[in-house]
């Protein structure tokens, strides 16, 4: 097998799927197999750029990374029910090819006494992916995760302690539930770390409001996945 090499600059794979199956109503999870992708560094929740096709010009989706095992790696996808990366994700058949670029992005694990990630669905999987990174390094992270339902609950490594959030009929991407949420914990001791990942607008706001909890900016990864109100992004 030949060296794993460091990215100096993403690249395009092609790739095809190898297998399709659903973590719960909304997300479907994606297995794409090359043999470039073994070849390749994939850091802690890097993402890719997926190409679309579409009837006139060339569409590019960000999905996270959510594990790689030799020459497959694994993709998840929410199926919000529009957009083309949506339309994409849910029309994808076994033996499909898939063009994409990548990787781009890391998720930082510093050696902080505690973590915290706040997220809706968007982030779950590179939620999914710091746990099990938290898990083999034999340290544990609380998580505050905002679904539409019960049936929505993701699956996370046991090094999750996890408060799942239903938002029912109310509109995806603000940030009330989490930030109530969050106004509910106590200060920890220690150096801590936090991860905010969903909508973009609610990523401000709830970055903010974890200075209480004693979390300079520079210990909080912010990251927006989409946005209220515009085309999709994922």
């Amino acid at each position: 097998m030949p060296a794993v090499q460091q990215p100096t600059r993403t690249q395009q794979f092609l790739a095809t799927v190898t297998d399709l199956w659903h973590l719960s109503p909304q997300m479907r999870r994606i297995a794409v197999s090359a043999p470039e992708i073994a070849e390749q560094h994939w850091p802690l929740g890097c993402d890719i750029a997926i190409v679309l096709a579409a009837p006139d010009r060339e569409v590019r989706r960000r999905y996270t990374v959510r594990s790689v095992s030799t020459d497959t790696m694994l993709v998840d996808a929410v199926l919000h029910g529009h957009g083309p990366g949506s339309s994409w994700a849910a029309g994808l058949r076994i033996g499909d090819p898939v063009s994409f670029f990548g990787p781009r992005g890391q998720l930082p694990l510093p050696a902080a006494d505690w973590l915290l990630a706040l997220t809706d669905e968007s982030g779950l999987p590179a939620v999914g992916a710091l746990a099990e990174a938290a898990e083999a390094a034999g340290r544990t992270i609380r998580v505050l995760a905002e679904v539409s339902g019960p049936a929505e609950r993701y699956p996370l490594a046991e090094a999750a302690t996890v408060s799942w959030l239903t938002r029912g009929d109310a509109a995806a991407g603000q940030a009330d539930l989490l930030a109530a949420a969050a106004a509910e914990l106590d200060p920890l001791p220690g150096s801590g770390y936090g991860y905010v990942l969903g909508e973009s607008r609610a990523v401000v706001s709830l970055r903010d409001q974890l200075n209480r909890l004693g979390l300079h900016r520079t210990a909080i990864y912010a990251k927006g996945y989409w946005n209220l109100n515009a085309r999709p992004t994922r």
